[in-house]
């Protein structure tokens, strides 16, 4: 009951990750036409918000995931948990890669609108795509090798 307990929250933390993600593709087609640059910040703090959303649920995420492993009785050498760690990592670098320094160029000499939203957009795509290749492992539990 108490394993059950924890693999639910892991879910939980799991539709926090990938959830606000979702919100930002029309939020980014709005910031793609906006003119007036206080909505566009409006905007900007909006996805830096999803964002810092995002990145606190992987902290949930990845704690119950690793109760889990731990009450689960798998070993980390089980082929979808390693690959999922790999993931996990590349995932983190990339989360910090590929906002950050996109989002930082708004309001600077650097700023190119199409551009900037062009970044976020394909940022969140690759992001997207990574949590969903981790939701599959988690969910099918693929020996590999």
């Amino acid at each position: 009951m108490f394993y059950d307990f924890i693999v639910y929250l892991h879910v939980i933390g799991a539709i926090l990750s990938i959830g606000p993600f979702f919100v930002l593709f029309p939020l980014m087609k709005r910031m793609q036409y906006e003119q007036d640059m206080a909505v566009l910040k409006g905007h900007v703090d909006a996805f830096s918000l999803a964002i810092q959303v995002v990145k606190h649920a992987g902290h949930f995420l990845v704690g119950f995931g690793i109760l889990a492993v731990l009450l689960g009785g798998y070993p980390w050498t089980t082929p979808w948990i390693l690959v999922t760690i790999i993931l996990l990592i590349s995932s983190v670098i990339y989360l910090a890669r590929a906002f950050k320094p996109t989002l930082r160029t708004f309001g600077t000499a650097a700023f190119n609108q199409q551009r900037f939203v062009q970044k976020l957009r394909k940022a969140v795509w690759i992001y997207v795509v990574l949590l969903f290749i981790m939701l599959w492992l988690m969910v099918t539990k693929p020996m590999f090798w």
